[in-house]
């Protein structure tokens, strides 16, 4: 939970693997939580509150400033990064968006992650395609903020490259096509999406070794009988 009873929504994935990619992902990520929801620790501000020029804002106005102000642990954990590890050549492609549970809009910044989709009863609405480079690539970046609306029933999903190159026995990928076969049938629930995904991805895989983490996320707004969840 973010200040404003906003949500954030983050899924990463750090280049490389093993125990030195692991670390570097446990520094992105609390770089992230500090620089987006404790913006003051101890009266040591962060960022302040008029200090909009660190992202490169798309169409949004003064009332989303509590939302513009978490996304900039994009930028600041970016400048971090650059700043202190540059030698190390680490990144992370990282998407974080900012549910508002009132109107069900998001704000996000999607750091050349994979595409996150916005699916209903119909299938894929709409794709969240990147709007800036990966964490941790370049200094100084103005990474672009973007929002959408949700719906009533839309679910929002992301994953990672280790879904769609999740390989068979004979090497063979899933692929995105596979997923997007997945995501374009009707389905009424998150659980059941998820289900159905994983489902077919561990028939996939079979016996064969895991090449890489596999890891999704997925929110859906529920009508107002129940609680978006």
């Amino acid at each position: 939970m973010l200040g404003g009873d906003y949500l954030g929504l983050v899924i990463a994935d750090v280049c490389d693997k093993g125990v030195g990619a692991a670390l570097f992902m446990a520094l992105f990520r609390s770089l992230i939580r500090i620089f987006s929801g404790q913006t003051n620790l101890y009266g040591l501000s962060i960022v302040t509150d008029d200090e909009v020029s660190c992202c490169d804002v798309d169409t949004l106005c003064a009332s989303d400033l509590d939302k513009i102000n978490a996304l900039k642990a994009v930028e600041l954990t970016n400048n971090y990064i650059t700043q202190n590890h540059a030698q190390m050549s680490m990144f992370a492609t990282l998407f974080f968006g900012v549910l508002d549970p009132a109107t069900n809009s998001l704000t996000y910044i999607n750091a050349g992650h994979e595409p996150l989709y916005i699916v209903n009863s119909q299938g894929v609405k709409q794709s969240l395609k990147p709007t800036g480079p990966a964490v941790g690539m370049i200094p100084e970046m103005k990474f672009k903020i973007h929002q959408v609306q949700l719906e009533p029933g839309d679910i929002l999903i992301g994953y990672t490259d280790g879904v769609t190159e999740a390989r068979a026995p004979n090497g063979e990928f899933f692929t995105l096509q596979r997923l997007l076969s997945l995501l374009e049938q009707p389905t009424s629930s998150v659980y059941d999406l998820l289900e159905r995904i994983k489902t077919n991805l561990f028939t996939h895989i079979n016996n064969a070794p895991q090449f890489d983490d596999i890891t999704m996320l997925a929110v859906q707004w529920l009508p107002k009988a129940n609680a978006s969840k």
